[in-house]
C-alpha cells in the first residue's frame, strides 16, 4: 500500500470530533434575542390571513402533515427535481472508481489517485465559502434577483458541470488531464444543496423535515441500486479496449444530462412565491442561498 490506512482513518475521526465540538459550542438560534429572521420584516399581517401551515407543527393534526407531503410530491416542479436528487448519488460514486479506473487504465497507485478527494475538497471549500456566496450576493444587490431564481439556476449549471466532468474524465487519453476533468466535476457538487434550497419553497413548513427525510431514503435507494451498478458497469468494461473501459463516467454523464435537462422544465411562479413567503416570514427557513448572502453582507 502507498500509505498507511491508519492516516486516512486518524483524519476521519479527528474531523468528526471537530464536528461534534463545534456543533456543541455553537449557539442555538432558536434561543438569540436578535435573530436574523426579523431582521426586515414585511409589514403585519391579519391573523385571518395566516395560514394554517404557518402554524406550530406540533398543534396541527396527522392528516394536515399527511396532505402537505401529498401535494408537494404532486408539484410539478418537485417531480422535476427527483432525477437531480438521484443523480447526487454518482458524485463520490464515482470519485471512488476514479481511484480504481486510474490505476487499471493509467498505472496510478492508490495513494496518488486518492489525491482526487482532496483536490475535490479544496475546490468546494474555495467555491462555496468565497466564490459563489460572494457572487450570489452582487448578483442579487446589482440586479434585485431572488434568491430562488440563484437557486434554479445553481441547480442547473451544477448538473451540466458533472455531466461535462465525467466526460472529461472518460475522455483523458492520460493521467495528465483527470485532475481537468475532477476540477470541473468537483465544481458541481453544489446541486444538492442548491435542490434543497429550491425544494423548500413548494412546500409548507410543518412538511419540510417529513419530506427532507423522504429525499434522505429517496437517495439512500439510490446508492442500494446504481453504486453496485457502476462498479458492475466497470467491471463489465475491463475486457474492452483503454477507451471504453471509462464507460462508467460516459454513462453517469448522460444521467447527468437528463437530470439537467429535468431540472430545465421548472418554471417559477415569482408572484405566488412572493405572497407565500410573505406570509409565512416568522416561520419559515430562507434560502441557502439568502443565508450566505447576509453572512457575506
Amino acid at each position: 500500500m502507498g500509505i498507511s490506512p491508519w492516516i486516512p482513518c486518524g483524519l476521519s475521526m479527528a474531523s468528526v470530533f471537530l464536528c461534534l465540538t463545534l456543533l456543541a459550542i455553537g449557539p442555538d438560534p432558536r434561543k438569540s434575542p436578535d435573530s436574523s429572521f426579523s431582521a426586515n420584516p414585511p409589514q403585519s399581517i391579519p391573523e385571518e390571513n395566516i395560514s394554517l401551515s404557518d402554524q406550530d407543527p406540533k398543534t396541527l393534526p396527522k392528516s394536515e402533515l399527511v396532505s402537505g407531503i401529498f401535494s408537494a410530491l404532486s408539484d410539478r416542479n418537485t417531480m422535476l427535481l427527483v432525477p437531480v436528487f438521484l443523480m447526487n448519488i454518482f458524485r463520490y460514486a464515482m470519485l471512488n472508481l476514479l481511484i480504481q479506473y486510474a490505476s487499471v487504465r493509467f498505472g496510478l497507485k492508490i495513494s496518488t489517485g486518492a489525491t482526487f478527494y482532496t483536490e475535490t475538497a479544496l475546490i468546494n471549500i474555495i467555491l462555496f465559502l468565497f466564490l459563489v456566496p460572494r457572487l450570489t450576493a452582487y448578483i442579487r444587490l446589482a440586479y434585485n434577483v431572488r434568491p430562488e431564481t440563484i437557486d434554479l439556476v445553481l441547480v442547473r449549471t451544477n448538473a451540466a458541470l458533472l455531466a461535462l466532468g465525467c466526460l472529461a474524465i472518460g475522455l483523458s487519453q492520460n493521467s495528465t488531464f483527470l485532475p481537468i476533468g475532477v476540477f470541473i466535476f468537483a465544481a458541481g457538487f453544489g446541486s444538492r444543496v442548491s435542490a434543497l434550497s429550491l425544494v423548500s419553497y413548494w412546500i409548507s413548513n410543518d412538511a419540510k423535515a417529513t419530506l427532507y427525510a423522504a429525499i434522505v431514503v429517496l437517495e439512500s435507494l439510490g446508492h442500494a441500486v446504481g453504486d453496485p451498478a457502476i462498479q458492475q458497469i466497470f467491471a463489465g468494461s475491463l475486457s474492452l479496449p483503454p477507451f471504453w473501459q471509462a464507460m462508467p463516467f460516459f454513462v453517469a454523464a448522460g444521467f447527468y444530462v437528463l437530470a439537467t435537462l429535468s431540472s430545465c422544465f421548472i418554471k417559477l411562479d415569482l408572484k405566488e412565491w412572493s405572497t407565500k413567503r410573505n406570509r409565512s416570514w416568522r416561520t419559515t427557513e430562507p434560502s441557502i442561498t439568502a443565508d450566505i448572502t447576509r453572512l457575506v453582507d
